[in-house]
């Protein structure tokens, strides 16, 4: 396993120690794995498949490619069986590759914005309602957009009174 380390690294042009950061562990971990004095854990193995989309047979024995196949075949797939448009295939791309702490980040940004609807303290219309040209409405609907605002103040001043 030792050579297809090396083999590994050079073939992403890495230092040992930017391939050591990129796996936050030491340099001189890296080089013992290398020249074969250590071998890396099982854990190790699954982080370095996984942070450099190695094929994890080939790693432990060298049968079959360095690397596993483009995301983008899998995501071609996924396009062609949920009829994905170009922008949804292109978020969910952006997305998979994103580090772990990036997906938890974006994550926790939708349970604000979620928890903000459920709240009342956006609506789901107040967007489109910002965007129109206020001239170009009917009574009705600026009777309905002044009524949302009205509900959505009485719903801030709930919420500060409680506060």
């Amino acid at each position: 396993m030792n050579v297809r380390l090396k083999q590994l690294r050079k073939a992403l042009n890495f230092t040992q120690q930017e391939f050591a950061d990129r796996l936050k562990i030491k340099r001189n971990t890296v080089a013992t794995y290398e020249t074969g004095k250590s071998n890396p854990s099982d854990a190790a193995v699954s982080l370095i498949c996984r942070e450099f989309n190695v094929n994890e047979e080939w790693l432990r024995t060298g049968a079959g490619e360095m690397f596993k196949a483009a995301p983008s075949s899998v995501l071609d797939a996924l396009a062609e069986q949920y009829g994905l448009t170009n922008a949804a295939y292109v978020m969910v791309e952006k997305f998979v590759n994103l580090k772990p702490e990036a997906q938890e980040t974006i994550f926790n940004y939708v349970r604000e914005v979620a928890a903000a609807f459920q709240s009342g303290e956006i609506s789901p219309t107040a967007p489109a309602a910002m965007d129109m040209n206020l001239e170009n409405l009917t009574i009705d609907q600026k009777v309905e957009l002044y009524r949302q605002e009205l509900e959505r103040e009485e719903k801030a001043a709930e919420k500060s009174e409680v506060s």
